[in-house]
């Protein structure tokens, strides 16, 4: 076996058990390493031409993180990342290349988000490449993504794997409505590796269904469900089920970080504000640390989604940090999120309370109340409310340890905070293997904060001459 990092063994059995698979489900909880294991199975595997599919963000993460840490560099040749229809001849040949026969026999990578494959134009790109020369992967990651059978994005997903030679989807909770959301996951894997041509079959066998009606229209509702075991023993030949207590060798504590595009809001603010700064560090106005660090909380701001003007009012900027945040929580379960700003934490609850209802969140920051911060560590340690949404007030003396997952929304520059939060969930009466999150815009303040912190170094303790580079 091949591999840049050295498995642990619930990986290095699960890659035994699938890398001759033609196709399987890797529905591993958040925190257990199944993009390892996948990338192990990739890497030592005949396919050269391997295609991934995922959520808008997350796809980021195998181009900048996953592959660069687990494959060997001399196995690739190519990794191409959509940035969305080419508008310049630069980006058209970026991409004509990608899909264009190469002489060597090195493996090649076309990362794309699920949400690109709604329009027509893209599909031709990715047919193209999975008809390469060599044989081909095509992953799935999130697959939930593809639950809809009638959505558009899951057909085009439907569609390119009858190209594909081996097929693969990955996530930890594949199940988040009900059970007939895996129907449409299973057909993408391969058609009869469900024994129901149909998704109506496939529902008639699964589902209790009643008959409503409303004024002049009836409708079949569905009113629970049947036969689980029988499906569970139908998953469980192609499909690997594994949580983070199952897996004794995982460390305490797991990081992980999630890359996050800007919106052109935010890109066209943010490149305003830094050009700002550099101007203003350059004509020597910045002459402090303190000052300097006061112009990159200005710059951070942006990238967590607001921008504070010169009366100091805040104006939220559209996003995507909420949006990938809420798909964490939909498979995190108690779920904890640290922000370095009490107009992140609004935004945070407002955005979860709609997602998941009134009283699931309960907030703690600089201005709440004493009784109010206890009443909120209680009503989430007694599962009243599933999310905690703090600032470093909540960093310190609090235990939260009902969660495992941790997520970062935005990070503070202080290593105390950092650390102090992280023992939040770590502590006496956890019994749970901890997975910590960190939301970062790539190249970007984001990156070189969550470096400072994982070097151990303390920003808002950083010399004036430690900023410029920041600021670039």
């Amino acid at each position: 076996m091949i591999t840049a990092l050295q498995p642990y063994k619930h990986q290095l059995d699960a890659f035994q058990r699938f890398h001759k698979k033609p196709y399987g489900a890797l529905l591993c909880e958040m925190g257990t390493g199944k993009t390892k294991i996948m990338l192990d199975i990739i890497q030592n595997s005949p396919e050269q031409n391997i295609l991934i599919v995922a959520p808008n963000g997350l796809h980021l993460n195998w181009g900048r993180i996953e592959i660069p840490r687990h494959l060997h560099e001399d196995c690739l040749h190519d990794v191409y990342t959509w940035k969305g229809t080419p508008t310049s001849q630069k980006a058209r040949n970026e991409l004509n290349d990608a899909v264009s026969p190469h002489d060597d026999a090195n493996k090649r990578f076309f990362l794309i988000n699920v949400e690109a494959l709604r329009s027509k134009s893209t599909l031709p790109h990715l047919e193209a490449f999975l008809n390469l020369p060599g044989e081909s992967h095509m992953v799935i990651d999130e697959s939930t993504c593809i639950k809809n059978p009638k959505a558009i994005q899951t057909k085009a997903c439907l569609y390119l794997a009858n190209l594909a030679d081996r097929r693969w989807i990955l996530n930890g909770t594949p199940i988040t409505q009900g059970p007939l959301d895996i129907f449409s996951q299973c057909k993408f894997l391969h058609p009869t590796v469900l024994p129901y041509r149909t998704y109506t079959a496939f529902k008639n066998t699964f589902a209790e269904e009643t008959v409503v009606t409303l004024q002049n229209r009836s409708f079949r509702k569905i009113i629970g469900y049947r036969n689980l075991p029988m499906l569970t023993a139908q998953l469980s030949p192609f499909s690997l089920k594994l949580d983070k207590k199952d897996c004794i060798d995982l460390p305490d504590k797991v990081f992980t970080t999630h890359m996050v595009e800007l919106t052109k809001e935010q890109e066209k603010a943010y490149k305003e504000m830094k050009d700002l700064c550099l101007t203003q560090l350059q004509s020597g106005e910045i002459v402090t640390a303190s000052q300097a660090l006061t112009k990159l909380i200005k710059l951070h701001q942006i990238l967590t989604g607001f921008l504070i003007d010169e009366n100091n009012a805040a104006h939220a900027l559209p996003n995507h940090r909420t949006d990938v945040l809420l798909a964490i929580a939909k498979q995190s379960g108690p779920l904890v999120v640290f922000c370095a700003y009490r107009h992140n934490v609004i935004q945070i609850k407002e955005a979860l309370e709609k997602a998941h209802g009134n009283g699931s969140v309960v907030t703690y920051y600089g201005d709440t109340p004493k009784a109010e911060r206890n009443e909120a560590v209680d009503r989430f340690q007694t599962g009243y409310a599933d999310f905690f949404v703090g600032t470093s007030a909540a960093a310190k003396g609090i235990t939260l340890h009902r969660a495992c997952n941790m997520v970062y929304y935005s990070n503070s520059y202080s290593l105390e905070t950092r650390l102090q939060s992280q023992d939040r969930i770590h502590r006496i009466g956890q019994t749970k293997k901890c997975t910590y999150t960190d939301l970062v815009v790539p190249s970007s303040l984001d990156e070189h904060i969550l470096k400072a912190l994982e070097s151990k170094k303390d920003l808002s303790k950083a010399v004036l001459d430690d900023l410029t580079k920041l600021f670039d």
